[in-house]
């Protein structure tokens, strides 16, 4: 009995001793946890504290970026007015460009034209400077020296008796240069060129022309040359009427 209660006693304070040092280690584990948890705290606030820096961050960068886009926005729209500016300053040029060749075109061209065809009718070829003085006048029909390239072209075509063309550029000259250099010339030409056709209705237009070289240009050689051909064609008629006379009796 004595023994049990010794036993006892010993198991007692056995379990005593043993709660005693759980609750120790109990406590130095709460205790460890702690302060794991005060270094979770410290290093979640931390967290926090760079999370808000970052996000500061972003959004400072953000607001960079804006302004960066903006900029971009701006220089863009700048570029794109100097882009039209250059564009209507390059049309301008090209416009200027284009019209200085017009006006060469208009002033040199005609003009070298017409020398080489004058040049080519004083050397004797006549038929290559009549095909010069065609492309002229089809050029540039009413240039400086379209009149006497009419002229020349119808002188050309009467040397060569064709008096039906040379007449065409003859009444040409007549119609739009009334006032011609060479009217008098141009006036006995057609006259002839119209009494080669045997009509009665051109050999009136004819002798209307050549009495008018008589009349506006009395002193001058187509005058006497004109006063000439009327008294031939005076001859002729009277020769005409009389051969109707006499196949009449």
């Amino acid at each position: 009995m004595k023994n049990i209660f010794l036993f006892s006693s010993c198991f007692f304070i056995y379990g005593c001793m043993a709660t005693q040092n759980d609750m120790l280690l109990l406590q130095s584990q709460i205790d460890d946890l702690n302060t794991n948890l005060s270094t979770m705290q410290k290093n979640q606030a931390d967290l926090i504290l760079k999370i808000d820096n970052l996000n500061a961050s972003l959004n400072a960068s953000n607001e960079n970026m804006k302004d960066l886009s903006l900029n971009i926005d701006r220089l863009s729209s700048k570029i794109d007015e100097y882009g039209a500016m250059t564009d209507k300053k390059i049309n301008y040029i090209g416009q200027r460009v284009q019209k200085q060749q017009e006006d060469v075109e208009k002033t040199i061209m005609p003009s070298k034209l017409y020398s080489s065809a004058v040049a080519i009718y004083s050397s004797g070829k006549q038929s290559e400077a009549l095909k010069l003085f065609s492309e002229y006048l089809t050029k540039y029909p009413n240039g400086e020296n379209a009149d006497n390239a009419y002229f020349y072209s119808a002188e050309i075509l009467f040397s060569q008796k064709n008096y039906k063309e040379a007449s065409i550029f003859y009444a040409k000259i007549l119609e739009k240069y009334p006032n011609y250099a060479k009217t008098p010339n141009v006036r006995l030409k057609y006259s002839q060129c119209l009494l080669s056709f045997k009509d009665n209705d051109k050999k009136k237009e004819a002798l209307k022309y050549l009495k008018s070289i008589l009349k506006d240009f009395p002193s001058g050689s187509e005058a006497k040359i004109a006063k000439e051909i009327l008294k031939k064609e005076e001859v002729v008629n009277k020769s005409n009427k009389n051969a109707r006379k006499s196949s009449a009796n």
